[in-house]
């Protein structure tokens, strides 16, 4: 299975990556929604793992991106977030259906949660 990471912070990124291949995903990362939206229209992704706040394109409008050309990859999106608390990005959060991790995420957690998008136990 793939996993798109698309986070801003070089040690979030790489950590993350790391955590991934460990638990047996191919991993791409990089580093804002203009590369992921490069990613998505070249590759097929399981899971996209997708921070909010970023430069060139940010999380929500890669989302919005999505929803016009990619509608199936929508229902694939992992949200990774410290702006949760933010009320409009808890809104748009809410509005998408999609699941939240909130920062920092552990290990552990964010494993649990690409195998439960992926359907594995």
């Amino acid at each position: 299975m793939d996993v798109l990471i698309v986070e801003d912070a070089p040690e979030v990124r790489s950590a993350y990556g790391r955590v991934l291949e460990h638990a047996g995903y191919m991993v791409k990362a990089v580093d804002n929604g203009l590369a992921a939206l490069a990613e998505v229209q070249q590759g097929h992704y399981s899971v996209i793992v997708l921070d909010i706040l970023m430069p060139f394109l940010e999380g929500k409008g890669f989302f919005r991106q999505l929803e016009v050309n990619f509608p199936d990859m929508t229902k694939k999106v992992l949200f990774v977030t410290g702006m949760a608390g933010d009320s409009d990005t808890r809104d748009f959060l809410e509005q998408t259906g999609q699941p939240v991790l909130k920062k920092p995420v552990d290990a552990d957690q964010l494993v649990e949660a690409v195998r439960k998008m992926t359907g594995e136990q």
